[in-house]
């Protein structure tokens, strides 16, 4: 595991109980940690890892459970493509929601808009400004948007997130083409190609942090409690204290504020279903663990 000090890139080893698959004992790209010099300078070993301000993780199946991806977040970027690979809404909802569920704060890429058109691309970006959400159309092809985006890049970690293709490492590259060397560097060490990474990386960058994290083609949200979904929804938050009931999971009670804001159109059809999806996802795993 490599720590950055100050300046300086350090190769260390973990103490045994940070090796163990727990998730409260998992060492992530943008952990604060503490570190101790072995005696006689042989190493230098991982001792602790400090209480995390956000987080975004995931939730993996056959008995893995949740999985920290990257910690400390300033901002997280979701990033996704109307074509090549197509929209996959119900993905970039689960990690909108992961990271409300983690207090980090996310906003949305659109990325290779050179392939959709206009209407789509304003279509897409008023669907999600309404959620609340910053959204990005960007081209890493073109540097089309990248001048906004590097406004948002300060002193944090900055994570980007997406489906395999959607140009996610594309776009870091484009915003330093300097990293496009230091990951052949990476490869190079770890004599893994780059596409077969399990785990997030972070790349200095003008005082802060770049974290690229894998592709993926599916995300599990990562929390088991269906009472907390709702707040990872920010228009749901905005309207569900006027639901009937209290608490309310806005699936199946009558005189739901949520569910009339759906069919009024003022939350979009789009983001409820993905909503019921997780929320029997999580009902799911509750039978699962029960028996």
């Amino acid at each position: 595991m490599w720590v950055r000090v100050g300046d300086a890139v350090l190769v260390c080893s973990l103490r045994g109980r940070f090796r163990v698959k727990k998730a409260s004992l998992q060492v992530v790209a943008g952990d604060r940690v503490a570190v101790r010099q072995d005696p006689g300078g042989a190493g230098v070993t991982l001792e602790d890892v400090f209480p995390r301000d956000s987080s975004l993780s995931r939730w993996i199946e056959r008995g893995v459970g949740e999985r920290a991806i990257v910690a400390n977040v300033e901002r997280l970027f979701v990033v996704t493509s109307l074509a090549e690979p197509p929209l996959r809404p119900v993905f970039v909802d689960r990690v909108l929601a992961a990271a409300e569920w983690g207090h980090a704060p996310a906003a949305v890429i659109l990325n290779k808009t050179d392939l959709a058109g206009r209407g789509e691309v304003e279509g897409f970006s008023a669907l999600y400004r309404g959620c609340g959400y910053e959204v990005f159309p960007t081209c890493a092809a073109t540097g089309q948007g990248l001048d906004a985006l590097e406004r948002l890049l300060g002193s944090g970690v900055y994570a980007f997130v997406g489906l395999s293709g959607v140009g996610k490492s594309s776009l870091i590259n484009r915003l330093d083409p300097n990293l496009e060397q230091v990951t052949q560097e990476v490869v190079e060490r770890t004599g893994r190609g780059r596409h077969t990474t399990t785990s997030s990386q972070l790349f200095p960058f003008r005082g802060g942090f770049l974290a690229d994290t894998p592709g993926m083609q599916t995300f599990g949200f990562p929390g088991r409690d269906e009472t907390e979904l709702a707040a990872c929804f920010p228009e749901i938050t905005r309207i569900d204290t006027r639901c009937r009931f209290e608490p309310c999971t806005h699936s199946h009670e009558p005189g739901c504020a949520v569910k009339a804001a759906v069919e009024a159109g003022a939350i979009a059809s789009s983001r409820y279903q993905s909503y019921l999806a997780i929320i029997e996802e999580i009902r799911t795993h509750t039978k699962e663990q029960s028996w």
